[in-house]
C-alpha cells in the first residue's frame, strides 16, 4: 500500500503555549485561508463559534462556490488537534480526494515560546490520483500552510488577534 502524500510545516512562536492554542484551535479560516492558484479562498464556515470539541462537523464554503464537510476528531488542549476534511463538492478535488487530514502538535520550549507542527495528510481516491495530488496539489496546500501559519505568528506576536476571531465574511 502506498503511503499517503503529506506536508509538514514547523514554526516557532514566541507566545505561551496555552495562548498558541486557545487561539489557533477555533481560528476563523476566512482570516488564514485567502486561497492560492489552485486552492480557492475560504469564505464561511457552518460552525463558527465553539469548536473546540472532538465530534463536531461543519460546513466550509469556498470562493469558487464549492463546500466541504470538515470533522473535529481530537483535542488535547494545549497540545494537539486533529481533523477531516470530506465530501468535496468540488469537481477536482473529490475526483481526487477521499480526504485530508489536518493535526497541530504544540510544543512548550521554553521562555513564552511554542513550536507548532502543522501536518496535512491527503487520502487519495486511487493511484493515478495519488500522482497529481503528490506531484501538483500538495505543493499547493503547502504554500497555503505557510502563509496560514505566517498570518498567526504575525497576529500572537503583534497582539492583533481580532481578526483571528471575528467572523465576518470576507469580500
Amino acid at each position: 500500500m502506498l503511503k499517503s502524500p503529506e506536508t509538514k510545516i514547523v514554526i516557532t512562536i514566541h507566545t505561551p503555549i496555552d495562548r498558541a492554542f486557545n487561539y489557533i484551535a477555533p481560528i476563523n479560516l476566512m482570516h488564514i485561508f485567502r486561497g492560492n492558484a489552485l486552492i480557492p479562498a475560504i469564505v464561511d464556515t457552518s460552525v463558527k463559534e465553539g469548536w473546540s470539541k472532538a465530534g463536531l462537523t461543519r460546513t466550509i464554503y469556498f470562493k469558487d462556490g464549492s463546500t466541504s464537510q470538515e470533522s473535529l476528531l481530537t483535542v488535547n488542549a494545549p497540545s494537539s488537534f486533529s481533523y477531516r476534511n470530506e465530501h468535496f463538492t468540488s469537481k477536482v478535488l473529490s475526483a481526487l480526494l477521499k480526504r485530508l487530514e489536518g493535526e497541530w502538535l504544540f510544543t512548550d520550549v521554553g521562555n513564552s515560546t511554542t513550536k507548532i507542527e502543522w501536518t496535512y495528510r491527503a487520502v487519495p481516491t486511487n493511484f493515478i490520483s495519488s500522482l497529481v495530488v503528490k506531484l501538483i496539489l500538495m505543493k499547493a496546500v503547502r504554500s497555503m500552510l505557510k502563509d496560514a501559519l505566517n498570518i498567526i505568528k504575525n497576529d500572537l506576536e503583534s497582539g492583533r488577534l481580532e481578526a483571528g476571531t471575528t467572523w465576518k465574511k470576507q469580500p
